[in-house]
């Protein structure tokens, strides 16, 4: 049974208690998240269910109840890495991650653009900003426009999670007078719809289909195979999908 939940707080616990009600022997989850009190309201209840369960693009904080239990998550360090050494092979060295906050995965992509780009002497400047208004844990009345953060760093090169808000603002860098790729080469991350812009956009795939493949094959192992064997956290490295939204930068 697939139940996807709306975007209300508590809402994939009433899902869970009510399969879990009707006798469901195993449940995959991807929880939202949106903050880490979040994650906290909902370690105690889910680790405790009674039934296998495997956590989808989700790393529990460690010592965490749910800790121990079976994850399939996308390795987000490794894909901004690529998406970074990308950008520097094309000769960009002043980078902008324009990335959501109100999940998970969009403060992993965050925190691993900061490690990264501190470890590489060659970036001359890099800069985080919010990707849209509604992108963060808390509301943003006043969003800097990313054209003039481009333009205040001098940027050539920018990473954009996820597909939707990429699209949209790479057609608010072309209202404001930035080409992509002429002034701007752009890597999205998620790569859902990126490649049906108007540019098609370079882009990092998260293996999905891999990731639910094998949570179903980890839950399955559970129901079917030896009691006690060790909780297992497998880690999948995403793809970077080369497109017409990055070239080599010309001084």
């Amino acid at each position: 049974m697939l139940h996807p939940a709306p975007q209300v707080p508590g809402a994939e616990r009433t899902i869970v208690e009510r399969l879990l009600a009707d006798d469901a022997r195993g449940v995959l989850i991807a929880p939202r998240w949106r903050t880490v009190g979040t994650e906290d309201a909902d370690d105690g209840w889910l680790a405790a269910a009674d039934v296998p369960v495997v956590l989808m693009e989700r790393r529990p904080r460690p010592g965490s109840a749910l800790h121990a239990r079976d994850s399939v998550c996308t390795d987000h360090w490794y894909g901004v890495h690529l998406a970074v050494t990308h950008l520097l092979a094309l000769g960009h060295r002043r980078i902008v991650l324009a990335a959501r906050d109100d999940s998970p995965t969009a403060r992993a992509l965050r925190a691993a653009f900061g490690d990264i780009c501190a470890g590489r002497p060659d970036i001359e400047d890099w800069t985080v900003v919010l990707s849209a208004p509604g992108a963060g844990q808390q509301p943003v009345a006043d969003l800097e426009p990313l054209a003039g953060v481009l333009r205040a760093h001098a940027a050539t090169g920018v990473i954009m999670h996820g597909d939707v808000d990429a699209l949209m603002l790479v057609q608010q860098l072309a209202d404001a007078g930035i080409t992509v790729p002429g002034d701007c080469s752009v890597v999205a991350y998620d790569d859902v719809v990126a490649a049906l812009g108007s540019t098609p956009l370079t882009a990092i795939a998260p293996p999905k289909a891999e990731v639910g493949r094998l949570a179903a094959e980890l839950v399955l192992e559970r129901l079917n195979g030896p009691a006690g064997r060790p909780s297992r956290r497998i880690t999948v490295l995403p793809e970077l999908k080369v497109r017409g939204s990055s070239r080599p930068l010309i001084d």
